[in-house]
C-alpha cells in the first residue's frame, strides 16, 4: 500500500465517523464523541508516542474562555488531572490547541478567535498554536478565505493573495477543513488547510494549501511543532 493512501483513508474515515456520530441524540455527547474521534487519529499517527488531553485552559478565573476541546502540552508541564479525561493547564504549557466543529459557522469561529486572543495574552514566554478542526463549514469556502485575505479568480482558477483586505480571524493560526463536499473551484472540493506565518518577521499572513487530503498538512504541521 502506497503510504499515501493512507492519509485518504483516515480522513474518510472521519467523515465516516462523524456521520454515523448523528445517530447520537444528546448533542454534547456527539461533540465529545468527534473530539476522540479527532484525538484518536492524531495519537495514532504519531504511534501514541503523544498524548491530545481535553480540558481548560487557566486563565485567571476567566470563565468559560479557558474551555478548550483538545490540547498538546509541552513535554514537562504541570496539569491539574481532574480526571484521566480532563485536564487544566496553565497557557504557558500548551502546544497548540484544537477547537472541533461539526459545521462551524461565523460565529463559532469568532467565538475560538476571541478565545485565542485571551489565552495568548495569559502568556509570559511562549504561546501556543491555536486553531480549528472542522469536518465541515456553515460557509461558502470562497467566503470564509476571502476572510483570511485569500479570494478566487474564475479566470485563472486559482486563489490569490488579496494586500487590501485585513485578517478577520488574527489570532487563529490554522484552520482545516476536510469536507470532501463538491465545490466549484479547482479542487472540486470543500476541503482546504491554512496555516498562518508565525515567524518573527511575519505580516500575519496565510499559507493557504490545497493538497489533497488537508489532513496530511494538518499533521505534518504537529509534526514540525513536536519538533520544537
Amino acid at each position: 500500500m502506497k503510504f499515501e493512501e493512507y492519509f485518504h483513508y483516515t480522513e474518510k474515515l472521519l467523515n465516516a465517523q462523524s456521520d454515523v456520530a448523528e445517530v447520537i441524540q444528546h448533542m454534547g455527547i456527539r461533540g465529545k464523541v468527534r473530539e476522540f474521534f479527532v484525538k484518536e487519529i492524531i495519537e495514532k499517527h504519531f504511534n501514541n508516542r503523544i498524548t491530545i488531553s481535553r480540558g481548560v485552559v487557566n486563565l485567571d478565573n476567566e470563565e468559560n474562555e479557558g474551555q478548550v476541546d483538545l490540547i498538546l502540552t509541552n513535554d514537562y508541564a504541570l496539569v491539574a488531572a481532574f480526571t484521566p479525561e480532563d485536564i487544566g493547564v496553565n497557557a504557558d504549557d500548551c502546544k497548540m490547541i484544537i477547537e472541533v466543529k461539526t459545521n462551524a459557522t461565523s460565529a463559532d469561529i469568532e467565538a475560538f478567535n476571541k478565545r485565542a486572543k485571551t489565552i495568548k495574552q495569559n502568556c509570559f514566554d511562549t504561546t501556543p498554536l491555536c486553531g480549528m478542526f472542522c469536518y465541515k463549514i456553515d460557509i461558502l469556502k470562497t467566503t470564509l478565505l476571502e476572510r483570511f485575505s485569500y479570494v478566487y479568480d474564475k479566470e485563472f482558477e486559482i486563489y490569490t493573495v488579496d494586500g487590501n483586505r485585513e485578517f478577520e480571524y488574527p489570532h487563529i493560526d490554522f484552520f482545516v477543513c476536510i469536507d470532501q463536499t463538491e465545490f466549484e473551484d479547482f479542487t472540486g472540493t470543500s476541503e482546504f488547510f491554512l496555516r498562518k506565518d508565525t515567524s518573527e518577521l511575519s505580516d500575519g499572513s496565510y499559507d493557504l494549501s490545497e493538497n489533497l487530503p488537508a489532513l496530511k498538512d494538518f499533521l505534518k504541521m504537529i509534526k514540525g511543532i513536536l519538533k520544537h
